[in-house]
């Protein structure tokens, strides 16, 4: 397992460089005249980027109103990013497999149809839609309901845990609905075939319940595709924190990518480029993680 640990952990170490390259590269190509005062050779400031920034952690300074330091904005927002990143991934994953699991091994009945509605509902919507529609609806202070409990600004860890949980649960449910009807698909798909397999067949012959065997046998073996698919589904996440961190008011590395974009501060947009690719590294390898656990014959393929 550390072996396999070990490779995809370089892996993933060599992708974020990789973009960090090709996203300097694109910047500097198609803006030269914005970096004209360094008149060093294009290969030496590269090299001295890529130095700085992952030897010694330091992107330079922001471009817009002599603001601190790039590293220090990152260092702030990629807590809250991560918490984001990792609760979305956890409640979709939970959803989509528990939802494709009830679907599966109940096909075409009206429960496991409606399920299949809502999660095609969830997969189309976009996510600035679904979480606006639940602020306006639920929001403490601004619901059209009257029933206001879902806070609409972020409160950090450090100031009070209970209150931060409450302020993270609904961005989780956002970021992670999307995930979990992909899932859901998925699971549903994949249940359906490892029902059939002989060792269900075996297993229920033995006298166990149905659930038991669900639980021990079926879900294990079903569930490595969805983890797959999972992995795969990591960018569009973090794409859609971009969203979530907007409509929620969460202090990423994100919040500033608007106004950076409009002032052309390109020392803050590669730090938020590199953090993307961070955070897509840290959910990949998770879900990489995870899947060899579940499957061996994955870690001993690699």
């Amino acid at each position: 397992m550390m072996r396999f640990f070990a490779r995809r952990l370089f892996g993933l170490v060599a992708v974020v460089v990789m973009v960090t390259v090709v996203t300097w590269i694109s910047i500097h190509g198609l803006r030269p005249e914005a970096f004209a005062f360094d008149t060093r050779p294009t290969l030496q400031q590269l090299g001295d980027y890529l130095v700085q920034a992952f030897l010694h952690l330091e992107f330079g300074n922001s471009w817009e109103n002599n603001q601190p330091p790039v590293a220090g904005m990152l260092r702030a927002g990629l807590p809250a990013d991560l918490q984001l990143l990792l609760g979305g991934m956890t409640f979709g994953l939970l959803l989509g497999i528990t939802a494709g699991t009830f679907v599966g091994s109940r096909p075409r009945t009206r429960a496991g149809r409606l399920v299949e509605g809502v999660s095609m509902i969830f997969l189309c919507a976009p996510v600035y839609v679904v979480g606006l529609s639940v602020l306006l609806l639920f929001g403490v202070g601004i619901a059209i309901t009257g029933i206001g409990f879902i806070p609409v600004k972020y409160v950090p860890f450090d100031e009070s845990p209970l209150r931060w949980l409450g302020s993270m649960i609904v961005p989780w449910i956002v970021v992670g609905l999307p995930l979990a009807a992909v899932c859901e698909r998925m699971m549903n798909s994949s249940m359906r075939e490892v029902l059939h397999e002989e060792f269900v067949r075996t297993a229920l012959s033995k006298g166990i319940s149905e659930r038991r065997m669900l639980r021990r046998h079926a879900v294990p073996a079903a569930a490595a595709p969805v983890l797959t698919l999972a992995g795969v589904t990591v960018p569009v996440m973090v794409t859609n924190m971009v969203l979530v961190e907007l409509t929620f008011s969460i202090p990423g590395v994100f919040q500033t990518f608007r106004s950076s974009m409009d002032n052309e501060d390109y020392p803050v947009i590669m730090g938020i480029v590199i953090s993307a690719a961070v955070l897509v590294a840290i959910g990949s390898l998770l879900v990489d993680l995870a899947l060899a656990w579940l499957d061996p014959k994955t870690r001993n393929a690699i």
